[in-house]
């Protein structure tokens, strides 16, 4: 088990890194690339994937639905194996970050469905809804902790 606790980890490269185990209490992760890292029983205490963080609920530019935002994907993970995204089905992000780091682990969505499809290159999309509670911006690109597939669209 590695202890990095405490340690400057940003701009670090932990693209499939495994972390299984790791004491990562305390660690300044910003800015480090995560992409397939795997965080499993980690200790994340203190860090910006600490799961008790509030995200900032910053929903600039989505349409909002009493206490939930509507947005859109594209309909399979660009960045993480071969998820496919269902309509009625729920999906939590098994490690969510409340960094200003556009690229860090979260559920990504954006506020209209042109710009899930530019994101995705024409790729199908489907609607999601999130509580506002959950969501996260940072810089340009918006993630969030939970969504649920409203429907799948072309």
């Amino acid at each position: 088990m590695a202890n990095l606790s405490g340690a400057n980890l940003s701009r670090a490269n932990l693209s499939g890194a495994s972390l299984s185990e790791a004491n990562l209490s305390g660690a300044y992760l910003s800015g480090a690339y995560l992409s397939g890292a795997n965080l499993s029983g980690a200790n994340l205490s203190q860090t910006c994937l600490d799961p008790n963080n509030k995200p900032n609920a910053d929903v600039e530019g989505f349409n909002v639905d009493g206490d939930e935002v509507i947005g859109w994907r594209t309909h399979k993970s660009t960045n993480v194996g071969e998820q496919e995204y269902l309509p009625g089905q729920i999906y939590t992000a098994p490690w969510f970050s409340t960094s200003d780091t556009e690229c860090h682990p979260g559920l990504y969505f954006w506020p209209t469905k042109e710009q899930a499809l530019k994101w995705g290159d024409g790729a199908p999309v489907v609607q999601v809804r999130a509580k506002i509670s959950d969501m996260h911006r940072a810089g340009s690109k918006h993630r969030c902790r939970q969504f649920t597939v409203v429907k799948k669209e072309a």
